[in-house]
């Protein structure tokens, strides 16, 4: 879908969102609520996790992304700074930040993520 073209209305509940993988070392589920064809420029989904769990850090370089904490509690590591956060919360993760998620045993999170692709 070209920057022109406008996306189509959507209304899916969250359990009809597609579920993908992603190799975590712990349990952690993932699922597409938005794909980037669907709306341009724009990615949204959502995580659950379960601890004890230390998802593997990423920095994007393509991308600016938003967590949207939901519910639960654990340390988020953003660069070199590590914050102990509790749903609901805002985190914004500027790119090429290197970030991470940490759940203690026995927490749980849920959280949407947003990724904002630049479109030229």
């Amino acid at each position: 879908m070209s920057a022109k073209q406008s996306a189509t209305p959507i209304i899916r509940p969250f359990g009809q969102c597609e579920s993908y993988a992603q190799d975590e070392p712990g349990k952690a589920t993932f699922r597409w609520a938005v794909k980037r064809d669907e709306v341009p420029g724009l990615e949204i989904g959502l995580v659950r996790l379960e601890g004890p769990i230390h998802k593997t850090a990423a920095a994007h370089t393509e991308w600016e992304q938003v967590y949207l904490i939901c519910s639960g509690s654990g340390v988020v590591h953003l660069g070199d700074r590590s914050e102990r956060i509790e749903g609901p919360t805002v985190v914004t993760i500027p790119k090429g930040t290197r970030h991470s998620v940490e759940l203690a045993a026995g927490e749980t999170m849920e959280y949407a993520f947003v990724n904002q692709h630049h479109c030229l």
